[in-house]
């Protein structure tokens, strides 16, 4: 999957998005700021802990740690940097802003949509406390992004989300 997240997946999806915020000015890039990042970065890491608590062992993780090195960093890389440029394109851009604008309850509409489908697309994992965690995950992306009015924030979030899920994966695995 790292492959295609990489070299398909993720370019299509920049340049999609890049024709598209050509003709639309509402869905930029957006700008970095404290206010908008810190709230939200705490609600993560209080999700985080949480799902760890709860959190129920997924078959397909054990398998990473004995990957030869060349597969942990293309995963690395494409866990933490491209799927979560990918992802935030595609559900934060494009399906969320589809959903924009289009009557009363449209936002919460959209964060619910949004975020079942962004927890369905992640087949890999099989526990339901991980489905859990990835709809709350993308509803606090969501609203970031609709609070915000870019995407930059939600990016970063999960970029280090992602990046934080892979030093633990690989420190705890390579522990034992």
């Amino acid at each position: 999957m790292s492959f295609v997240t990489a070299v398909i997946l993720c370019p299509f999806a920049v340049l999609a998005w890049k024709l598209y915020s050509r003709h639309y000015a509402f869905l930029t890039l957006g700008r970095f700021t404290f206010q908008d990042f810190l709230l939200p970065a705490f609600a993560l890491i209080v999700l985080t802990y949480i799902h760890g608590y709860f959190a129920q062992p997924e078959p397909w993780l054990s398998e990473l740690p004995r990957q030869t090195p060349f597969v942990k960093w293309a995963t690395i890389l494409a866990i933490s940097l491209f799927a979560p440029i990918n992802e935030e394109i595609i559900f934060r851009g494009f399906v969320l802003n589809s959903s924009i604008g289009w009557g009363r309850y449209a936002k919460t509409a959209g964060i619910i949509v949004t975020s079942g489908l962004f927890a369905l697309i992640h087949i890999q994992y099989s526990a339901v406390s991980t489905f859990i965690y990835l709809f709350i995950f993308s509803a606090i992306l969501c609203t970031v992004r609709i609070n915000n009015g870019g995407l930059l924030i939600p990016m970063l979030l999960h970029a280090l989300n992602n990046s934080w899920a892979c030093v633990v994966l690989f420190n705890f695995s390579a522990a034992k």
